[in-house]
């Protein structure tokens, strides 16, 4: 059992600061989220590298209060439920992010600056870069405005979350239209 101390020096444990939470005491809220911080911070560096920690410490915060909101005391102590509520909510963004997190930097780039290696031939590095500016005009007939901009967005490594910011759309508007695009490009 976990003790926390709360404003004049007054100690108690982490299911009685729970229990009050839950009866409406709200201002020791922020002193429990205080509390777990260095738990969340601590999970979300040992599954996630930094460009995500914080969004991860965020997912986990809000597990957290989740936690508070639904723990029961007869089931498990609260540090372990906690705990438990903050390492899911953890891997699971880890899971949903973890597609972008392992591609190196130097591997993207917009599709507009992409460079055609040099050929042999002159006549070959001419083919190729007329098939490039092709490909690159079939894209942009296929996919809507918003659609090619979250495409040059996602090939230059950015998150559905930063991709979501930067467009001024939801994370959903963002899945959907990689979707779409997918699609089409299947054609």
């Amino acid at each position: 059992m976990r003790k926390i101390i709360v404003k004049n020096n007054q100690v108690m444990s982490d299911e009685e600061a729970v229990k009050l939470i839950n009866e409406g005491e709200y201002n020791l809220l922020p002193v429990i989220i205080e509390h777990y911080m260095s738990v969340i911070v601590s999970t979300a560096k040992g599954y996630l590298s930094a460009p995500y920690v914080d969004d991860a410490v965020q997912e986990a915060t809000i597990a957290l209060y989740n936690a508070i909101k639904t723990y029961d005391p007869q089931r498990s102590a609260f540090s372990t439920f906690a705990s438990l509520c903050i390492k899911r909510a953890v891997i699971a963004f880890a899971r949903k992010n973890g597609a972008q997190k392992n591609i190196p930097d130097e591997l993207l780039s917009s599709l507009e600056d992409s460079e055609i290696s040099d050929n042999s031939t002159p006549e070959a590095l001419f083919i190729e870069k007329e098939d490039y500016n092709t490909l690159t005009e079939s894209i942009k007939v296929e996919l809507s405005e918003m659609e090619y901009e979250v495409l040059q967005l996602f090939l230059a490594g950015m998150t559905y979350c930063d991709i979501a910011k930067s467009l001024n759309i939801s994370e959903k508007s963002v899945d959907n239209a990689l979707s779409r695009i997918r699609k089409k490009l299947k054609k």
